[in-house]
């Protein structure tokens, strides 16, 4: 993908169109070439502290918020916020295939869930067809990084999708646009921030939201 694609995608700015790049890293100490580091901002740190060292160690390009001084060259894309955008580029990537996609959620067991599906398509069809969630990577960082690894040669997905509050699987739904949402099932986990299981219950229930008319719940 080039940058010019991907910021006409987020609505940013490039000062670079024509560089394109490979795959997309959150991790400055995992940076290889190609890569397009994306530039996050949380509670007790803020990855714009590391866009100079990524690219010296090779990403192609850095995704940064327009608030980000930079160096002259340096190419990046702007946006208004990269933790939105990183959701942006992995639901606009989602659009470009068109391939079955199981998403998965549930109180307890879900990874072990996503791990049986898993092994069964690989069985059947070759690992090297089956995209998965690595490890339980599930979260609003982890699936679209997930949805970022898609690549031509895949035949399906399967996503794991994980909360701690209302509206976490709801956005993760809608950024996969699964065909099959499982839920595994519902119990007293993450009471700290849902309250009691039918809420629990409730905040499973947004996996629906990204599945068609046509989808299958399970």
């Amino acid at each position: 993908m080039t940058l010019a694609q991907a910021a006409t995608a987020l609505q940013g700015q490039t000062s670079a169109p024509d560089v394109s790049f490979d795959r997309v890293n959150t991790d400055s100490r995992a940076v290889e070439p190609g890569d397009l580091f994306i530039a996050l901002k949380g509670e007790r740190f803020d990855a714009h502290d590391f866009v100079k060292q990524a690219l010296a160690d090779g990403a192609a390009a850095a995704l940064v918020n327009q608030g980000y001084q930079g160096e002259p060259g340096q190419p990046l894309i702007r946006v208004a916020d990269t933790h939105a955008a990183l959701g942006q580029l992995a639901a606009f990537w989602r659009q470009q295939f068109s391939l079955p996609v199981a998403g998965i959620t549930g109180s307890n067991g879900k990874t072990s869930v996503k791990e049986m599906v898993a092994a069964i398509l690989n069985a059947a069809v070759g690992e090297d067809q089956v995209l998965a969630t690595r490890g339980n990577l599930n979260n609003d960082i982890g699936m679209p990084l997930t949805l970022l690894r898609l690549r031509a040669q895949h035949r399906y997905a399967v996503l794991e999708m994980g909360m701690n509050h209302l509206g976490e699987i709801a956005y993760l739904s809608r950024l996969a646009q699964p065909n099959v949402t499982v839920i595994n099932n519902a119990q007293a986990a993450h009471l700290e921030g849902l309250g009691d299981v039918a809420t629990v219950a409730r905040a499973k229930g947004e996996i629906f939201e990204g599945l068609p008319a046509d989808g299958i719940a399970v």
